[in-house]
């Protein structure tokens, strides 16, 4: 199995809104804060090569969202995801799995392009996954986070693919609720170890700290909660991918010996 990670594009946040319960000095050891407090997150996709299925985990943010949510964020994409995946050695057709861990514009608009009077799938070959449960979460705009939802966009698929029936054996996910309403951590077994792409449960490596939590988080507390439960259950060394990490995007946990 071939894993690639591919980053596509940054965003602009407030360093204390992202990362909540840590001193300012400790937040600017890990990643660089400007004068105003701001600091750029990037979006990290794994990209999984079974030799079979050519599967990709969250593909990043759309180029056509509104202008209020990319002036608010600071959306900078240097290149199409069409590029990054023609870097990698891919072409769109031939990804044949979209899993979302989550339905965030930041983890998934990006499987979707806007063309002359319509939007279509980016990936025309793809089966798009995503928990029923959360779907179904996300699809009531009275929630609070409705207005970051893409669950609209998913009218433009033919067939959406739940991971509750999901039966590819290399792959397995557990779900969260402190993040948002059913998130999935997918574990990925390689043949040579373990893969976590753990999203926003632990976006960036500073919040291997346990009291590190997110103002982005429906329920803070919850999810530091999860975090912690889930570091602690994690027995042999294995890789996280984290999505928003700008510096280190994999890393080992726990460290051998």
């Amino acid at each position: 199995m071939q894993i690639s990670i591919l980053s596509f594009g940054t965003l602009r946040v407030k360093a204390d809104e992202m990362i909540h319960s840590l001193s300012a000095e400790r937040i600017a050891g890990f990643y660089e804060v400007d004068p105003s407090g701001y600091m750029r997150i990037s979006m990290n996709m794994l990209l999984a090569d079974t030799g079979e299925q050519v599967v990709l985990f969250d593909p990043g943010t759309a180029d056509f969202l509104p202008s209020r949510l990319k002036e608010e964020y600071g959306l900078e994409q240097e290149y199409s995801l069409e590029e990054i995946l023609q870097q990698a050695g891919y072409q769109p057709e031939q990804v044949t799995d979209v899993i979302f861990t989550h339905l965030h514009f930041d983890h998934g608009s990006g499987a979707f392009k806007r063309v002359p009077g319509k939007i279509v799938k980016r990936f025309p070959q793809a089966d798009y996954h995503v928990l029923r449960e959360h779907f179904g979460y996300a699809s009531d705009r009275n929630k609070k986070e409705s207005s970051y939802f893409i669950t609209l966009f998913f009218r433009y698929v033919d067939r959406i693919r739940w991971l509750e029936e999901w039966t590819g054996d290399w792959m397995d996910f557990r779900v969260y609720n402190g993040h948002t309403r059913g998130m999935v951590v997918p574990r990925i077994r390689t043949g040579e170890g373990e893969i976590h792409y753990v999203s926003d449960l632990i976006p960036m490596e500073i919040f291997l700290d346990p009291d590190a939590c997110s103002g982005y988080d429906l329920d803070p507390e919850l999810a530091r909660k999860e975090k912690v439960d889930f570091l602690g259950g994690l027995d042999h060394p294995c890789e996280l991918v984290l999505f928003h990490d700008p510096v280190r995007p994999r890393l080992i946990y726990p460290q051998p010996g």
